[in-house]
């Protein structure tokens, strides 16, 4: 790594302890804000019990939240191991820098209740810091063709990782949601069990990629053509067992000022979260098989 000039390393360093001090100090406030906007709202201003939805969510948003704490941690020894030129310290960063973005865009948007109550999630703060952050540190490491086969293929991961982290929370529900023996067998509900398990290996599956693609790694582009395989093969389906309205991204003016969805209708390939998530996955596929991309990461041997 020595061909990084210091005052770029020390300009990482300044940028991973600015994101540690964030992730420490001041996300886990912005999150619970954010996580309290939401239940009370399901709990009709904290005076009604808390049902199973508003309980699962509270659980993947802190366990988020959790995680980014730890990188914060380690982002506090990246800044140091940046100063010393350590060869892992780029990739790491990436890694814990991109659990803000694709974390941090589930619980600012709990499926449509920020969109349809037309409220600034606090914790969105969190998706803006860490995606400057991230390509900053891109910036300064990479340079030439080396900037353009790192930063489009690591964006594109980050991008379907943000579906990725929202399906895998959304497909629980098809494993706990109970009810009658009908609602069970229902295949709209099924089509859950079969997505999420695979939406938690892809989700862990991105993160490899991004360090083994930060490293230059050839291990970093099969990672990143399973994943993106790996999110087709789970979201098209959902699309197609599950059209729902809530799945649309019609945007603000297709649902209500209350908790009810109108006027968004049936989703279709170009609204649906699902089928877009999926959509997303092939392009990565498509780029990465670009000879550019191919033969930067893969040898002949």
């Amino acid at each position: 790594m020595g061909n990084i000039s210091k005052t770029n390393r020390i300009i990482q360093a300044v940028i991973a302890l600015s994101a540690s001090v964030f992730l420490i100090f001041i996300n886990p406030g912005l999150v619970t804000k954010t996580v309290d906007m939401f239940l009370k709202g399901q709990t009709k201003g904290a005076t009604v019990p808390m049902g199973y939805l508003g309980s699962l969510r509270l659980q993947v948003s802190f366990g988020w939240l959790g995680i980014t704490v730890i990188a914060g941690v380690i982002l506090l020894l990246v800044a140091y191991a940046f100063l010393k030129d350590k060869e892992w310290a780029f990739p790491v960063s990436l890694v814990c820098l991109a659990t803000l973005p694709i974390g941090s865009f589930y619980v600012s948007s709990f499926a449509g209740y920020m969109v349809r109550k037309k409220v600034f999630a606090p914790s969105f703060t969190a998706f803006v810091v860490g995606l400057v952050a991230f390509w900053a540190l891109i910036i300064l490491e990479k340079k030439g063709k080396d900037l353009w086969a790192s930063i489009i293929p690591l964006t594109l991961l980050g991008m379907f990782g943000t579906q990725a982290f929202a399906f895998s929370e959304h497909g629980l529900r098809g494993l706990y949601q109970g009810g009658k023996t009908a609602s069970i067998l229902d295949p709209s509900i099924g089509i859950l069990r079969y997505s999420q398990p695979i939406m938690v290996i892809v989700l862990i599956t991105i993160f490899l990629a991004i360090y083994n693609l930060a490293a230059k790694k050839e291990s970093g582009w099969w990672f990143g053509v399973i994943a993106g395989l790996g999110i087709a093969v789970a979201a098209f389906p959902v699309h197609f067992a599950r059209p729902k309205a809530s799945f649309s991204i019609a945007g603000a003016d297709a649902f209500a000022k209350g908790a009810k969805v109108v006027g968004a209708g049936t989703p279709s390939v170009f609204t649906s979260v699902y089928f877009l998530g999926g959509l997303l996955g092939i392009v990565f596929v498509v780029v990465m098989l670009i000879p550019f991309f191919k033969n930067y990461y893969l040898s002949d041997k």
